[in-house]
């Protein structure tokens, strides 16, 4: 029985219990789609996950996909707080410095097992920052992660670590731009739609991505080199969410159904995907005849080493924000990657 199907039973029993009081009406939520067509985020989460909400709300709930997306990539966030659409995807490291409590889910090494990474990110969000204001102009309905990070270039061989020097590199959050900056390279902070241009166009040597976004934006054509790194260079995470105004307009057991196929299980998904994604797409690579070189234990030795005052900064950087004791919540995260892998 998926996880779906086990909400869903819960939350039948749910409705059918509130049913008689609640004035439920229909409601559309338009969803901003910026996902390429085909690709497996969208195709084997969100679509199942859409097409749940629209089942265990017995249809009163329907997103509507748009053909195109609503503003630009970076600014999803803003297009479902302003209203401009009621709901979105929004990867939240493509506004550097926005949400820095988040960022200390994305440091380097914690896992390379995506299968950990999301439902550990969830059960951190609802302990640490759900009674937060860090979502303040939105209702968030799932937090997860991507699949964790390796690097890809045009032909350099990173699992070298002296070889990072001078190296120009996409970078997608704040870990990650400082992580090429430790290592001695240039970070490029671009949306990894934009990477395949700047590529191609020689104006990057490689780019932090996860493997099964190489395939799913087609960068496997200009980047055909791949350096694995244990524990991996971290993951962004994701935010989906509603606009106030629209979430408003559900009734409160619809709303209450819509949570009970969301946040957890939804994390949960995302991780068994992700994990069968980066797998999958390692796997067509070598197929492919592409190099894949994996860090050593002494380079990656180096590596951490290099790196090592970036967890310091996170911690001083959440204080800032107003985290009491960030440490807390960082070792929290981390016994729940190990949790989640028992």
């Amino acid at each position: 029985m998926s996880y779906f199907n086990r909400a869903g039973i819960l939350t039948g029993a749910l409705l059918a219990t509130c049913g008689a009081t609640a004035q439920a009406q229909d409601v559309t939520l338009h969803y901003s789609n910026w996902l390429p067509a085909g690709y497996a985020l969208d195709v084997e989460l969100m679509e199942p996950w859409i097409a749940e909400i629209e089942r265990v709300t017995e249809g009163r709930v329907k997103i509507q996909k748009t053909t195109k997306v609503v503003g630009s990539v970076a600014a999803q966030y803003d297009v479902v707080a302003e209203g401009m659409a009621d709901m979105s995807l929004m990867v939240l490291s493509y506004t550097p410095g926005r949400f820095p409590l988040v960022e200390g889910m994305e440091l380097p090494f914690a896992s390379d097992d995506e299968s950990r990474t999301s439902p550990a990110v969830w059960a951190t969000y609802e302990k640490y920052l759900a009674d937060t204001d860090v979502f303040r102009d939105v209702v968030p309905i799932g937090l997860f992660q991507t699949g964790v990070f390796h690097v890809f270039t045009t032909g350099r061989d990173l699992s070298i670590a002296d070889n990072w020097k001078g190296a120009k590199l996409r970078s997608s959050s704040p870990s990650l731009t400082r992580i090429i900056e430790l290592m001695g390279g240039s970070p490029v902070s671009k949306p990894v739609s934009e990477v395949y241009e700047l590529a191609s166009g020689r104006m990057i040597d490689g780019a932090t991505t996860p493997p099964d976004a190489l395939l799913g934006f087609k960068l496997d054509d200009v980047l055909h080199t791949m350096t694995f790194v244990p524990g991996s260079l971290g993951s962004t995470t994701v935010l989906v969410s509603v606009n106030p105004d629209a979430w408003a307009k559900i009734s409160e057991p619809d709303q209450q159904a819509i949570r009970q196929v969301s946040g957890a299980a939804v994390a949960k998904m995302s991780g068994d995907l992700h994990r069968k994604e980066t797998e999958a797409a390692i796997a067509k690579m070598q197929d492919d005849g592409r190099t894949i070189h994996r860090m050593s234990a002494a380079e990656l030795a180096k590596m951490q080493a290099l790196v090592a005052p970036l967890t310091a900064e996170w911690l001083e950087k959440a204080k800032t924000a107003g985290m009491e004791n960030p440490q807390e919540m960082l070792d929290f995260f981390r016994a729940e990657l190990n949790r989640t892998a028992q």
